[in-house]
């Protein structure tokens, strides 16, 4: 693992890939960069993946779509507050990242993340693996 990142921070947009990683990955082409990001890190940057196709990198972009900002609504349920301003729809990101010449899937189960994951991992391209998860288990765990 080169970095890491503690999802208890709640803080948005630490998982894309950043430039760090992408000078890492054209300084050693063997390794395979992963990012795991949420949802609403990743519509904040939704550009980034048009630069990785501008600079060809296989990068694997894996999607956690919740639909919220699970994190900051456990936070404000912990304190008493109503919930506010935490949920949102949710986009079709392998669709925008085939719209933006990437692979894109959806995973929606383990078998579908596998097989997702061999595909990439087969490609020269960058990949957004989306999986759609429930914001719940953060309950009790945080």
């Amino acid at each position: 693992m080169i970095h890491s990142f503690d999802a208890a921070d709640a803080q948005l947009n630490h998982g894309s890939p950043q430039r760090q990683d992408v000078l890492r990955i054209q300084v050693k082409p063997d390794r395979t960069l992963v990012a795991f990001v949420g949802d609403a890190s990743l519509e904040m940057v939704l550009g980034e993946l048009a630069t990785l196709r501008d600079l060809d990198l296989p990068i694997i972009v894996v999607v956690f779509v919740d639909a919220s900002l699970a994190l900051i609504d456990l936070k404000q349920r912990n304190m008493g507050y109503a919930n506010a301003g935490v949920d949102f729809g949710s986009s079709d990101f392998p669709a925008v990242a085939r719209a933006l010449g990437l692979h894109g899937a959806w995973a929606d189960n383990r078998d579908d993340l596998e097989n997702a994951l061999s595909e990439a991992l087969g490609s020269n391209k960058a990949t957004l693996i989306a999986c759609r998860i429930d914001a719940r288990p953060y309950d009790g765990r945080i």
